[in-house]
């Protein structure tokens, strides 16, 4: 005879029978209030109403909150002392089997709740090596403990929280030690709504600008903007909070100055007035005509051009006629091509040489042409057929794993990383397992072999969890209708998997594809994003000004998905042509774009930057001499300078400083450019005018600083580079030393 205890009823039991209620137990069967459901199916359910005692809605969120099922806690991948959580309580129903099952139930004492295991430990009452996460009089402490009492019921299986809201979702503080209490509601999946702040984890992404307790108070803690995450269910919410600056002298003038009927700086001048931010003023000439030409067609402009330009007359018409003129060139086909090149990673280590000509003239016709992006993307996604002659379907060379290209489709296309989804509910994002694999799911019947892309009759993508086939689904919808339309049923118009998901991915309305590209281009003009990273669109990472990517998107989106229109727009805001030069108070680091950001140039503006300058080309095998860094077809094209100066090797992604990067920066680029051939192999030709004699100091001078900085050398600096030219026993040598200078110079190597 052996004396039960725990979760059995007090009480003698003959041996025998012991071992079979134990046995049982193992398995699942026997359980503390609850029976067997229908059909044999173990039932926790019990009686709850309006969510009260639900475990995922109610008890897995105190869990949460007090960092159970975090990484570094029990929701690490083995978790800790032998209590495994999923990580944030993405799956409730193995929690729940965890915590009331595993061990025979020995974490839950059902006859003396305050005995129990998980109760103890949390409270500290026995040895935890995570502290004490609730006091014994907390209100946290009770639930659970009734919950416990009650029999720790999981409660509707269909019962979930599907929203979280954040009240307010925008607060304006007039500076540090400011505060402002938030309200959180979660919505639940039978109608109703539960008021959740005081349970609900709260996160700062800047708590330099502002810190937030466990109960929903933000108080600020110096100036800028930020984002407070609230996490509750498994849902994710924000608010946007904003913390004023002790405002400069003569700000309102400079925001009176600044003032245009430009969409970009309506919203952007909004925002400083709030935070007490004042703009730079607007740059001069020469500063915007160096930028212009190196933002849209990666070169700067001729000495002819910026004598022309520096010398005419007129306003921001004379501006804008010369953006014009580049969105018309050539070069700006070039060099856009080259950055959407490196986005789709064109001429990646699956490629080959023929494949990548292809995919870069597909490229290239469509920006040429001012295909929409649209139809661009539509396309990518769609393709078929073989690669060395449909450019396109080399997207499908970038993985050969359905998971995989889902994780590149969703960044390329969507600015989203679903990469965690694939193991666990993505920690700061609404992607759960299910959005993960539904999505990857869209990719299961894509085939690349033999140089050929192909869709397959049958492949599908299996759940981790239930080892079946996932139907696919788009991320965050049920479809392009917001459910009431299957997307890959054939009657909605594309029997295609693809091909619904292009038509869900562009289609009107679609709350990730015009704000992503949109996002991009900002970067690309001001120096950071919107939101950053750019590919890391999420509720929890609000942009800086979100009105402003909303109505930018809406108009692209309207617009055809124009890339040239888009660049257009940006590029005539007063905003893209402010200075660079600060003013204490600004704000910059923030991203609050009061002045332009200085911006290094890419490896392949900068090498032909100095071929430009010093008149001498950089010859690359299998091209014609001439050709420029910007027309490369693929960053397999072998090139010390490029590599050691960071071209985008295209490997992975390249905007994020991830493995796609080429290598290059820091020393090493350094060494090259102070010693290396780019520079030192070319001054000699550069300084030949001066050798020879055939050009006075004075107009040597004024042409090198026209060629290189695009603008006109100061007097101060004119005088001494003439003087120490005309005083120099070899003039051609000191030519030489003074170029090397400024091809080294900071000046030269950014963009201002």
């Amino acid at each position: 005879m052996r004396r039960q205890s725990g979760f059995l009823s007090r009480g003698w039991v003959p041996d025998g029978v012991w071992r079979v209620l134990v046995t049982l137990w193992m398995v699942g069967a026997v359980l503390a209030p609850g029976a067997l459901g229908e059909g044999g199916e173990v039932s926790l359910e019990g009686e709850v109403a309006g969510g009260s005692g639900s475990f995922p809605t109610r008890i897995l969120p105190l869990l949460t909150q007090a960092g159970c099922n975090a990484g570094a806690c029990h929701g690490a991948a083995t978790g800790q002392g032998g209590f495994a959580l999923s990580l944030l309580g993405y799956d409730p129903e193995a929690d729940h089997a965890r915590i009331t099952r595993e061990w025979g139930g020995r974490r839950l004492d059902f006859d003396r709740p305050d005995e129990s295991l998980l109760l103890r430990k949390a409270s500290r009452r026995m040895p935890h090596e995570g502290g004490r996460r609730w006091a014994v009089d907390s209100e946290a402490y009770r639930e659970v403990r009734e919950w416990v009492a009650s029999g720790a019921p999981y409660g509707p299986r269909d019962l979930r929280v599907v929203a979280l809201e954040v009240e307010p979702e925008e607060a304006w503080l007039s500076g540090p030690g400011a505060g402002i209490d938030l309200r959180v509601t979660a919505h639940l999946s039978d109608g109703s709504r539960m008021e959740v702040t005081d349970r609900a984890l709260h996160d700062s992404n800047d708590e330099a600008v502002a810190a937030v307790t466990r109960g929903g108070k933000v108080r600020a803690t110096g100036s800028g903007l930020t984002g407070i995450m609230v996490r509750y269910g498994g849902q994710v919410a924000a608010a946007r909070v904003g913390v004023r600056f002790e405002e400069p002298d003569g700000a309102a003038l400079r925001r009176a100055a600044f003032a245009s009927g430009h969409p970009v700086d309506g919203h952007l001048a909004r925002t400083w007035e709030r935070l007490g931010l004042a703009p730079a003023g607007l740059s001069d000439d020469a500063t915007f005509l160096r930028r212009v030409h190196l933002d849209l067609i990666g070169r700067s402009p001729t000495e002819g051009e910026v004598r022309s330009f520096l010398g005419e007359r007129g306003g921001a018409q004379r501006r804008e006629a010369v953006i014009d003129r580049l969105l018309a060139s050539e070069a700006w086909v070039d060099f856009w091509t080259m950055k959407l090149a490196d986005l789709l990673q064109v001429g990646g280590r699956r490629g080959d040489a023929s494949a990548a000509q292809a995919y870069h003239g597909w490229l290239r016709e469509g920006v040429r042409e001012g295909w929409g992006w649209d139809r661009m993307a539509g396309a990518l996604i769609e393709a078929e057929g073989v690669l060395s002659e449909v450019g396109p379907a080399n997207l499908f060379t970038l993985a050969a794993d359905p998971r995989d290209l889902a994780e590149a489709v969703g960044r390329v296309f969507l600015g989203t990383q679903i990469a965690c989804a694939r193991c666990h509910a993505h920690p700061a994002d609404r992607w759960t397992q299910d959005d993960y694999h539904a999505f990857a799911a869209y990719f299961a019947r894509v085939e690349v072999s033999g140089g050929v892309v192909r869709e397959r009759v049958r492949g599908e993508v299996d759940h981790p969890k239930t080892g079946r086939p996932v139907m696919p689904r788009p991320l965050g919808a049920l479809g392009v209708d917001g459910g009431k339309t299957d997307p890959t049923d054939p009657t909605h118009g594309d029997p295609s998997r693809r091909g619904a998901l292009a038509a869900w991915m562009t289609a009107p309305g679609n709350p990730f594809f015009a704000r992503t590209l949109v996002n991009r281009v900002w970067r690309e003009l001001f120096g950071r994003g919107l939101v950053e990273p750019v590919d890391d669109l999420r509720p929890t990472n609000p942009a800086t000004h979100p009105g402003l990517l909303e109505e930018l998107a809406r108009e692209f989106e309207s617009g055809g998905y124009d890339l040239r229109g888009l660049v257009r727009r940006l590029a005539t805001s007063r905003a893209y042509q402010l200075e660079s030069g600060g003013v204490d108070g600004d704000g910059v680091g923030s991203g609050l774009f009061t002045r332009a950001l200085r911006k290094a140039l890419p490896a392949a503006v900068r090498v032909d930057a100095v071929v430009q300058v010093t008149g001498v080309p950089e010859v690359y095998a299998g091209y014609a001499e001439g050709t420029r860094a910007v027309q490369l077809i693929d960053a397999r094209v072998p090139s010390y300078a490029l590599d050691v100066l960071g071209r985008c090797g295209r490997d992975g992604p390249c905007e994020t400083g991830g493995g796609g990067t080429g290598g290059g920066g820091g020393l090493a680029q350094a060494l090259h450019l102070l010693n290396g051939e780019l520079i030192n192999a070319r001054v000699g030709v550069a300084a030949a005018a001066m050798r020879d004699g055939t050009m006075s100091a004075g107009e040597w001078v004024e042409g090198l600083y026209l060629r290189a900085l695009t603008r006109y050398p100061r007097e101060d600096e004119r005088r001494r580079w003439t003087t120490w030219l005309e005083a120099a026993e070899d003039p051609g040598e000191a030519a030489e030393d003074l170029i090397w200078a400024m091809l080294n110079g900071r000046e030269f190597g950014e963009n201002r």
